[in-house]
């Protein structure tokens, strides 16, 4: 079963360099945010959702949504015109679903605030 499938969209408000970065992500009920980290790398920004396993729950969920609201900190507005996500559980113990989700977004796809 693939899961980690991030939506997202970038919003932005007009004049400023305030900008956010709404994620959606479908992900194993047993997952939880540990770190969220971004970085402009390779002509890309690159946020990356980190979740880490959650064992102690008895009663998860096979698979849930969880939304993440992220204020984004380039040092250049230019360095938002590919933007990159990446969710990722760094737990070595799941061992079904897709390892690596990535959605990519490109110069003109935010939606004004």
């Amino acid at each position: 079963m693939k899961l980690y499938y991030p939506y997202f969209n970038l919003f932005y408000k007009a004049g400023t360099t305030n900008y956010r970065l709404d994620v959606i992500v479908k992900m194993p009920g047993n997952c939880v945010e540990d770190a969220i980290e971004q970085n402009y790398i390779n002509d890309y920004w690159e946020v990356r959702i980190k979740l880490k396993e959650k064992n102690d729950s008895l009663d998860a969920e096979k698979e849930k949504m969880e939304e993440f609201n992220i204020e984004l900190t380039p040092s250049d507005v230019k360095q938002l015109n590919n933007i990159k996500i990446i969710v990722k559980n760094y737990d070595n113990l799941l061992r079904n679903g897709d390892p690596d989700g990535e959605g990519k977004t490109g110069s003109g796809n935010g939606e004004l605030e």
